[in-house]
């Protein structure tokens, strides 16, 4: 199936960026469309996979986590790495790397102890250098402004 994003497509995506819960209505009043014309475009857009879902941002410090820390690791096995992630609900991302170090984790830790913890956990798999987190800009911006929306 051929398919590619027009101008509508990208501002809806854009839109969407800032805030996933604006209705098909208000979406269409900002870009000039129906409603009936934006709920067929963002099915469209979740049909091809441009739209992976929808989710909620969390403030972890209401949820009890007191920082966040970036943990460089170097494993001897990616799928142990995996499976002790989904073990762990504090680790919010694994990214794989290039390299000195194979992995990032991203954690959301309640403490010194806890982090102490999640270290002595990971290095049963292997080594670790971590950075914590003292402060995030940028987080909650759009991630590709209207312009730049491309699909291949």
């Amino acid at each position: 199936m051929n398919f590619e994003l027009d101008a509508y497509d990208r501002k809806i995506l854009a839109l969407m960026q800032e805030d996933a819960r604006l209705s098909y209505s208000e979406l269409g009043r900002r870009i000039h469309l129906t409603s009936p014309a934006v709920a067929e475009r963002i099915r469209r857009l979740e049909e091809q996979g441009v739209i992976r879902g929808y989710g909620v941002q969390l403030n972890l410090r209401k949820l009890g986590y007191s920082f966040e820390a970036l943990i460089q690791v170097t494993v001897r096995s990616h799928a142990e790495l995996d499976s002790w992630a989904e073990s762990h609900p504090e680790v919010l991302a694994v990214h794989a790397t290039t390299g000195t170090y194979c992995a990032l984790l991203h954690v959301a830790l309640c403490s010194p102890e806890h982090l102490q913890a999640i270290l002595k956990a990971l290095g049963e798999l292997g080594t670790s250098t971590t950075s914590v987190v003292l402060s995030s800009q940028h987080e909650t911006r759009p991630r590709l402004p209207a312009d730049q929306i491309r699909y291949e």
